[in-house]
């Protein structure tokens, strides 16, 4: 049976329903022999689970049904309420409606068909209740918002609290949190409004009570920025106005807050205030100003002024120009773009470095600075001024002043009859510049000027006078009158001066002239030539002392020591001076780097430093040294460096190769204007062998680079843009070893000449021609030259005038071939077969200059073997030297015309007669053989006639003899029977050594005492008059005896002997003779300055008191020994002398005719001749060196074209060609 009790709405009961299964007895009729149904017993146990608003029953069925099944259950609750509803569901029952926190007894009773059976009570049940009111909450005030915070109630009502409301009052803004917020930030408030806060706990039951109401508070924040902000300046000061903010934040605004920027200064003002004033600002500075309101929540937004300048300086002058004068400088200039605030009242113009200052009003936009010196780069500097004083200056670019005018102030000029006069002259010039000044002559009165010859001097000065000054200053030219105007009686002297770029100055005087007496010095048709005595591999050029002539540095092929030659004027220099600097020097070049006037010394050390070593005086100061690479140079080419002004500020920059590890570059040192140069700044990745020039390529009156490269780097011109800059333009040129950059086919552009030597020992010349816009044509080959040997320490290459004929030529040094090549131009580019000149041994290095003075362009080569200098000059004259016949050499008059002639052996087994005294020179007899080569010739009247007759040394080895040929007085010879001297002779003198009116002969001989032992003896050959000698006889065996000379020392009418040893003891041996053919025994004239080893040796009166004295050659020391003697054997005064060479033999006459014996040197080796002028007292001067053709180891000295000067002739035993070098 089922059962079921509804208790309906209002607490009403339902009575059970139940219903009967068919085949059971109906209710209340039992079945037959069972007891009679009860109702059931009461339930057991009631338990309870509440919820908010319900109680959720369960129970157990009662332990007894009374009989009769339960058909249901009823349930009641006590306090009854109102909404209380209960549904029952088997042994559970749901009761709702009930009220929270209020507490129930539920009573469950059991129902079967008897009727309800007693029930059973719950426990008490309370039910859960809204949550208790938190405490007070605590508030803290924002902007717009307030933020609310609170603890949890003392209650949560018997159900966990899931949250809280937050209320503000009263403006019933609400704000819900969840359960574990402690806090809310209540928003949408108004500030200035106060509020206060409640806070109810929420649970399942719903909210619980207010808490108590908040303290009240005020919302606020800071105020706004203030609504404008205005600031005004004056001189120095600044005046802040604002207006106030457009919201206080909520609350009063206390103060303001006024910053000054950008120095940051601040000042607070209070709330009525609404302006300030700032003092003591800076001049011409650009300020803001912000202004804040502050508040008790601080300090509001700033509101910045807009930007205000206080009055200062003009802004600097807009587009500076500048315009050279003669001495002086005009700029030009733009008003500023801004006046600082203040009227202009005008603008000053500064000199930099020189400090001259110059004042304009403000209307002006020009002046002129005078007074700057020419001598440097100068920058003017313009600034405009107002009240306030002077703003920032502009600066024009620099610019070196015009130089003003040299002004000749005095010319005087001795009247002597002396060769060389001394013209004096005076020049004044505001700056001291160097002025190139010329000394012209009119001997004929016609008003036409020719050039006057400069004589070589160290104490005159030169064509370049290099100190003139304010006051003026004088100088000496040493005029050579002797050569130029030798008969005139009345001569005119002109002397000019220009400073370069300014109008000539001039002076004449006119004077009465003696004639010449003697010459000023001695010209020769062949170059000069100056010894080192030192490696050399390049030389470059200047006037290093100040002296107005032009001097050469040569820089060693090794080593730190250069040779410093100081020119005298006439293409010679003075004795070499020696500096050491520093080493690897052979990319040495010169320029005026601080503008003072002095050429200075620069050079890359192949290691990655530049060198500067700063000139004056003749020397150098130490070098310093600017740093410009890590990487090894070494193996960079010695025209690896250039000089020019690149940057455009007036003062020479260095171009050179530096770089990093192997990455090399083309690289710019830029001049600060003061001769200091700056980092190395690179320009063009190049290789080590690079070649680098500077010249105009493109004709804008800057300098630009030549960079010509090997392989795949190529070749680049690097064109100027005057700033330090450059563009690129690429050239297509053959490989190169050396290069040279002129206008070579005269059509006003310069075009490049490369030359290149390969191991087959061609030299290629190519030209380039330049279309004077930095490009150039291909590569033509002007030549094809052969030297003797592939390998090349340098190469040589230069381009001058050198056969004055208004066309450049080309001149190549032919190392291996001892020659320089010279290609003489025909115009337009084209150039004649190559044609060798003659030029000492190994030229490796070549320049031009006029170290002469006249006004031509000469040429210097340096020579690597023979280790000198030498300098072509005087046209086409130097472009050949003079043959003449070779082989040994001896003078005498053969036809008896009174008048020297030549005796050589040209061919090796052959002796020649060459007449002279006629203007035709030379003229060759017959030669006459003699069987073997010749070594050496004596003259003299061996067979007692008239004639001259020469012996003849010929032989080879050890093998030597002596032949005679015989005058016949025509100027030909016969041969004669050999003279038998007993052993190999040597060196032979001729002279009558026994009074008996016959010449005799005295000879050096050698001969083996035993193989690989041999003793050298003087022996005597005593002659018969007729050609023939009799028996040697020994005249001393005094050890190692050499060359010899008969001379009657002593004045007693006896030839004395006089010989040298062949040793390292000094002095020289003297044989007094008898006269009688025998000798006493000799003595020793030993003393400082006598000499040692062999040489030659000649007896003459050197200082003409009557007495013979020793002349002897040294070619070990390359000295020239006098041995002035007095007639007593003991009495011998001994000078040394530098002969300029390895003096093999001597010649001593008087040359240059001044009355004088002078001593002339042949060089053998060195392919010179030395000249050392004597004075009457027997001093000879520094000698003067000339160049020959190889094989310079005799000399015959005499007039050979009959114009009264002598003549020289050098030769060399087995050269069939010599050299003439006639007098002019």
């Amino acid at each position: 049976m089922f059962l079921a009790l509804l208790v309906g709405a209002g607490g009403c009961e339902l009575e059970p329903i139940t219903s009967q299964p068919p085949g059971n007895p109906a209710p209340g009729n039992p079945p037959p022999g069972n007891p009679e149904p009860t109702v059931p017993s009461a339930p057991r146990v009631v338990e309870s689970h509440t919820e908010p608003g319900t109680v959720t029953l369960s129970w157990s069925p009662p332990e007894s049904d009374g009989g009769s099944s339960v058909t249901g259950y009823r349930v009641s609750a006590a306090p009854r309420e109102e909404a209380q509803s209960i549904e029952v569901d088997g042994t559970t029952a749901r009761v709702t409606g009930l009220r929270p926190g209020a507490t129930y007894f539920f009573y469950v009773a059991a129902v079967n068909a008897m009727g309800e059976g007693l029930s059973t009570r719950s426990e008490a049940v309370t039910l859960p209740d809204v949550p208790g009111a938190p405490p007070r909450p605590s508030v803290v005030r924002g902007d717009g918002q307030v933020r609310v915070s609170w603890t949890e109630p003392g209650s949560d009502g018997r159900s966990p609290i899931i949250g809280y409301l937050v209320t503000a009052h009263p403006q019933g803004t609400h704000v819900t949190m969840d359960s574990s917020a402690r806090s809310a930030v209540v928003g949408g408030l108004s500030n200035g409004e106060p509020s206060t806060f409640t806070v109810r706990a929420l649970n399942a039951v719903g909210l619980g009570p207010d808490s108590p109401a908040s303290l009240s508070v005020v919302p606020a924040t800071v105020p706004s920025a203030p609504a404008s902000v205005e600031a005004t300046v004056t001189i120095r000061r600044a005046s802040v106005t604002w207006s106030p903010p457009a919201s206080t934040g909520g609350v009063l605004v206390r103060t303001y807050v006024v910053t000054l920027e950008p120095d940051g200064l601040s000042r607070e003002v209070d709330a009525d205030t609404h302006s300030f004033e700032y003092s003591g600002l800076k001049d011409g500075t650009a300020y803001t100003f912000t202004v804040a309101a502050r508040n008790e929540m601080g300090e509001g937004p700033k509101l910045r002024s807009a930007s205000v300048r206080t009055p200062g300086v003009p802004a600097q002058p807009g587009a500076v120009s500048v315009t050279a004068g003669i001495r002086s400088a005009t700029v030009t200039w733009e008003a500023p773009a801004e006046d600082g605030g203040a009227p202009l009242t005008g603008y000053v113009v500064e000199a930099s470095p020189s400090g001259a200052r110059v004042t304009v009003d403000a209307a002006t936009r020009t002046a002129t600075v005078p007074g700057l010196s020419s001598t440097q780069a100068h920058t003017l500097r313009v600034s405009a001024t107002n009240i306030l004083g002077s703003g920032p200056s502009a600066s024009s670019a620099a610019v070196r002043p015009l130089p003003a005018p040299a002004e000749v102030t005095d010319l005087q000029f001795d009247t002597s009859n002396a060769g060389c006069l001394t013209v004096s002259y005076a020049l004044r010039q505001p700056d001291g510049l160097l002025a190139d000044v010329s000394v012209e002559v009119d001997s004929t009165g016609s008003g036409s000027f020719t050039r006057a010859t400069q004589a070589g001097s160290a104490t005159h000065a030169g064509l370049l006078a290099r100190f003139t000054a304010p006051e003026g200053s004088t100088h000496q030219f040493l005029w050579d009158r002797g050569f130029d105007v030798p008969e005139a009686a009345t001569v005119r002297v002109r002397l000019s001066a220009r400073v370069p770029g300014t109008t000539l100055s001039s002076a004449t005087l006119e004077r009465t002239l003696p004639a010449a007496a003697r010459r000023c010095e001695v010209r020769l048709p062949t170059h000069s030539v100056q010894p080192l005595n030192a490696t050399a591999r390049r030389a470059v050029k200047g006037d290093f002392n100040g002296d107005g002539k032009l001097d050469l540095v040569v820089a060693p092929a090794s080593g730190e020591t250069v040779s410093i030659l100081l020119g005298l004027g006439n293409g010679s220099f003075q004795p070499r001076i020696q500096q050491t600097l520093r080493s690897q020097m052979n990319r040495l070049t010169t320029g005026d780097l601080d503008g003072n006037g002095t050429q200075d010394l620069i050079w890359p050390d192949g290691y990655g430093s530049l060198w500067v070593a700063r000139g004056g005086g003749g020397f150098f100061a130490p070098p310093v040294s600017y740093r410009m690479s890590f990487a090894d140079l070494t193996t960079t080419v010695d025209d690896s460096i250039a000089l020019a002004d690149f940057d455009g500020n007036g003062s020479l920059d260095v171009a050179t190769i530096g770089g990093s590890g192997t990455a090399l570059t083309l690289g710019i040192l830029a001049n600060a204007g003061d001769g200091t140069l700056g980092a190395f700044v690179s320009k063009l990745s190049v290789t080590a062998n690079t070649l680098i020039a500077a010249a105009d390529l493109d004709e804008d009156g800057r300098k630009d680079l030549l960079a010509i490269g090997r392989g795949w780097m190529g070749s680049v011109a690097l064109l100027s843009n005057g700033d330090g800059t450059f563009r690129t333009r690429s050239i297509t040129a053959p490989e190169a070893h050396t290069l040279l950059v002129d206008d070579l086919d005269g059509d006003g552009h310069l075009d490049l000449v490369l030359a290149r030597k390969d191991l087959s020992k061609e030299l290629q010349v190519h030209l380039l021609r330049g279309d004077g816009q930095g490009g150039f044509s291909a590569a033509e080959l002007v030549d094809t030259l052969l030297d003797a040997n592939g390998f090349s320490t340098a190469l040589g290459l230069t381009t001058v005038d050198m056969d004055r004929d208004g066309l450049k030529d080309l001149v190549v040094a032919l190392e291996w071939k001892d020659a320089l090549a010279v290609l003489r131009g025909k115009g337009a580019g084209s150039f004649e077969p190559a044609v060798l000149m003659p030029a000492g041994r190994g030229p490796i290095s070549l320049l031009t200059g006029d170290f002469d003075g006249d006004g031509l362009e000469d040429v210097a080569s340096v020579q690597g073997h023979s280790e000198d200098v030498r300098v072509w000059r005087d046209g086409p004259g130097s472009l050949s030297l003079q043959e003449a016949p070779g082989g040994a050499l001896a003078q005498g008059d053969f036809n008896g015309d009174g008048k020297m002639d030549l005796v050589s052996a040209p061919v090796k087994d052959s002796v020649q007669v060459h007449l002279a005294g006629g203007p035709e020179g030379l003229r060759a007899q017959t030669p006459v053989p003699v069987g073997s080569p010749v070594w050496s010739l004596t003259v003299g009247h061996v067979d007692g006639d008239a004639n001259l007759d020469v012996v003849v040394r010929r032989g080879m080895g050890g093998a030597m003899t002596l032949g005679l040929l015989l005058g016949n007085g025509d100027g030909t010879l016969r041969p004669a029977a050999d003279i038998p001297v007993g052993a190999n002779p040597g060196h032979v003198a001729l002279g009558d050594v026994n009074g008996d009116g016959r010449t005799d002969l005295v000879c050096q001989v050698s001969y083996y005492l035993e193989p690989g032992y041999y003793t050298q003896e003087v022996r005597l050959l005593l002659g018969q008059g007729d050609g023939t000698f009799a028996s040697p006889t020994l005249v001393t065996t005094s050890p190692n005896p050499d060359a010899l000379a008969l001379g009657d020392l002593d004045k007693d009418g006896a030839l004395d002997l006089a010989v040298l040893q062949d040793s390292t003891s000094e002095g020289v041996l003297l044989l007094k003779g008898r006269g009688n053919g025998t000798f006493l025994p000799p003595v020793l004239v030993s003393t400082p300055g006598a000499g040692r080893y062999g040489g030659h040796l000649i007896l003459v009166d050197m200082n003409e008191d009557g007495f013979l004295d020793a002349v002897r050659s040294n070619s070990i020391d390359n000295s020239v020994h006098v041995l002035l003697g007095w007639g007593d054997w003991v009495g011998w005064n001994a000078r040394s002398y530098p002969a300029g060479g390895n003096c093999a033999s001597i010649s001593v006459l008087d040359f240059d005719g001044d009355g004088s014996r002078d001593v002339l040197c042949a060089n053998p080796g060195m392919d010179s001749v030395s000249l050392m002028r004597g004075d009457e007292y027997g001093w000879l001067a520094a000698p003067r060196i000339f160049g020959v053709r190889n094989g310079a180891h005799e000399l015959a000295v005499f007039d050979v074209n009959a114009d009264g000067r002598p003549d020289i002739l050098s030769g060399a035993p087995m050269y069939p060609q010599g050299t003439l070098l006639l007098q002019r």
